[in-house]
């Protein structure tokens, strides 16, 4: 076949076509060739128009080198002229070689993001000829441009953005590569939202289910994120509302961490989680944290004495003073391994310190070991050291005494500074009770707050000396007043000394500190520093105008039982109701029995008494006597000396010794 094509053209007509035909057709073969040639690029292949459907081309394979001729079948039908192709028609172009993609990873389609917050886009691109650089339009405004140092195939831009206005936003990604052509544009369409999700909290220390000794403080650590801010956070234990921590910015941090002192004064298992708030007033609660409180400790206790050498028949005062942090349920007072005295707490629970005096005395000469024992809520002992008293016979030489010194220690208060106040910020205020006070549990606390703008809430709150932070004792709401003042009855977990102050929360969340107070909250009914009573159990006689009294007495507590005969009188008296008051003893003398009595002259009897003793009263033999005695005592002599009276109106005295004592 010959190289050239126009040459295989004239070949072919000069073959097959007669002459008569051949001009014809050579010229317009001449005139298309020479326009194809001044239209087609050299470098691009022409595309061969194909023949028309009528027409059927039957061809040999190549000839082989012997030049086998070939052979070609024409239609019977006239012959189609070939179309001369349109001078005006534009030149078939070639395919790009570089194709370029891109992908807008993140956010997806309807997600929802925080207005003001900066959001991190993610974009991928891939270019065969490199990617040049990445372009980010929000609704056609540009975001950012990012572009690699070079050209690479494939590419990632992370593009910081900030949407500043609510509502549907479209993202548009568009790729370029390195001739600067651009791929198709990847969009996305997104909500922005005021607040596009909740804030979280989580406790990060302690861990686990840990275990803390009782009285010991624990530090809770953590942090709160969100979208917009944190303002607050709040430390719960056991559902109830422990303490909080406001955000120092008013519109609150994207990252809040938090540190919360809890006082371990309760032993046993507790509940703690951690509540975050944001600025559309929305909370989260973390995840909860279990600690186990364990008491181990034993109390405290100590024994004083007024002296530690007495003679028979006086008594000696012992001082026992018993704390522990858990509470004190009673301290019993031993000699050798009898317990001859106890005293009760009148709240073990709270009780954390105990004080009280107790009048001893023995009728048996002798050295006697005592001890104090006391008992916390947990039912822990811890006994004193032994001291030996000594009770001594009559005419037996008494020591001196050495006279112990009991060290007294100032425990410094530490006074809370109030926190720096905004402009027009609330003021706040405890009314009752006043600084360095001393009450009975529950404490009663009068408060109150004051604004110019609407108070939101009034809040008391309370700590501990050495604390780390305090903790809320009650809340009042407010209810859109700008005052309000209110009280609360708060029983601390425990006796002590505990620091005082108010605060007063607005609506623009402006607080307001009142200044600090401090002072000492004790139990309800606590033991008063005062000797027990003296016991006046014994045998006891009076020689009077009447005749021998004879009071046999039995003492129980500061109440008073026994018998009682009277010269004269043939039944047996019954002692019905006695007690001892300070330093006076009173009784009542029933003689349920007739009365056989011989009248007699009676020196010291009254003329109102004379009066009464009619013989119409005398000579009725079925009339009981009752007596009512008054008496002063003196518990170093063992005497009484007493007045009395009779149902009859009778008066006397009567000065009764102790013949025996129990």
């Amino acid at each position: 076949m010959p190289e050239n094509r126009h040459a295989f053209y004239f070949y072919l007509i000069s073959l097959f076509m007669p002459l008569q035909i051949k001009l014809p057709i050579i010229f317009l073969v001449l005139v298309a060739i020479s326009f194809v040639a001044a239209c087609e690029p050299v470098t691009v292949v022409p595309t061969m128009t194909p023949l028309p459907a009528t027409a059927t081309l039957t061809r040999t394979p190549e000839p082989s080198p012997t030049h086998t001729p070939v052979v070609v079948a024409f239609p019977t039908a006239a012959p189609t002229p070939i179309a001369s192709p349109t001078v005006n028609a534009p030149p078939t172009q070639r395919a790009p070689t570089g194709l370029t993609v891109v992908q807008l990873v993140s956010p997806v389609t309807n997600a929802q993001i925080s207005v003001n917050q900066t959001y991190t886009v993610v974009i991928y691109a891939a270019a065969e000829n490199g990617v040049a650089r990445i372009e980010l339009t929000d609704d056609g405004t540009p975001v950012k441009v990012d572009n690699p140092q070079s050209p690479v195939q494939v590419f990632s831009a992370l593009a910081a953005w900030t949407p500043n206005q609510i509502g549907q936003h479209t993202l548009r990604a568009v790729a370029y590569d390195a001739n600067n052509r651009p791929s198709l544009p990847d969009e996305t369409t997104v909500a922005v939202t005021t607040d596009a999700r909740k804030p979280t909290s989580i406790i990060v220390y302690p861990i686990g289910i840990p275990q803390i000794e009782f009285g010991s403080a624990l530090p809770i650590y953590g942090v709160a994120t969100d979208d917009v801010g944190v303002t607050q956070v709040d430390l719960w234990v056991d559902s109830q509302l422990y303490a909080y921590l406001n955000s120092t910015n008013a519109n609150g941090q994207s990252a809040f961490p938090f540190v919360f002192s809890w006082l371990a004064l309760s032993p046993g298992n507790h509940t703690f989680f951690v509540r975050s708030h944001d600025n559309q007033d929305q909370t989260t609660d973390s995840a909860a944290l279990k600690i186990l409180v364990v008491d181990t400790q034993t109390p405290s206790v100590s024994v004083a004495f007024d002296r530690t050498n007495a003679p028979v028949g006086e008594s000696i005062t012992i001082t026992v003073a018993a704390l522990d942090v858990a509470g004190i349920q009673r301290v019993d007072l031993l000699s050798g391994k009898e317990v001859f005295s106890s005293i009760p707490s009148g709240n073990a629970a709270r009780q954390t310190s105990l004080v009280a005096q107790i009048v001893w005395q023995n009728p048996n000469p002798g050295d006697y070991s005592i001890v104090a024992r006391a008992y916390n809520a947990n039912g822990v002992t811890k006994d004193s050291a032994p001291q030996v008293v000594s009770i001594l016979r009559a005419g037996q030489n008494t020591p001196t005494t050495v006279p112990t010194v009991t060290p007294t220690r100032t425990r410094a208060r530490p006074t809370l500074t109030p926190r720096s106040q905004p402009p027009a910020a609330p003021k706040a205020e405890i009314t009752a009770p006043t600084n360095q006070f001393s009450q009975p549990l529950p404490l009663r606390v009068a408060f109150s707050g004051q604004a110019s703008a609407e108070l939101e809430r009034i809040e008391l709150w309370a700590s501990l000396p050495g604390q780390a932070s305090p903790h809320i004792v009650c809340t009042i709401d407010s209810k859109a007043s700008t005052q309000k003042s209110g009280q609360c009855e708060w029983t601390p977990p425990a006796a002590g000394v505990y620091t005082l102050f108010a605060q007063a929360i607005d609506i623009y969340h402006q607080t307001g500190r009142s200044a600090s107070i401090t002072g000492y909250v004790g139990v309800p009914l606590l033991p008063t520093p005062t000797p027990t009573p003296v016991n006046f159990s014994g045998r006891y006689t009076a020689a009077t105008s009447q005749g021998l009294m004879t009071a046999n007495l039995r003492q129980t507590g500061t109440a008073m039982r026994g018998d009682f005969r009277m010269a004269g009188v043939e039944a047996t008296g019954r002692i019905t109701t006695g007690s001892i008051k300070a330093e006076r003893l009173t009784f009542s003398v029933d003689f349920s029995s007739p009365i056989t009595a011989t009248p007699t002259p009676m020196t010291t009897v009254t003329a109102t008494a004379t009066l009464a003793a009619t013989p119409s009263v005398l000579e009725t033999p079925t009339t009981p006597l009752t007596m009512e005695f008054d008496c002063a005592t003196d518990v170093t002599a063992g005497t009484l000396s007493c007045t009395y009276r009779d149902s009859r109106g009778r008066t006397g005295a009567a000065f009764f010794r102790r013949e025996t004592t129990p």
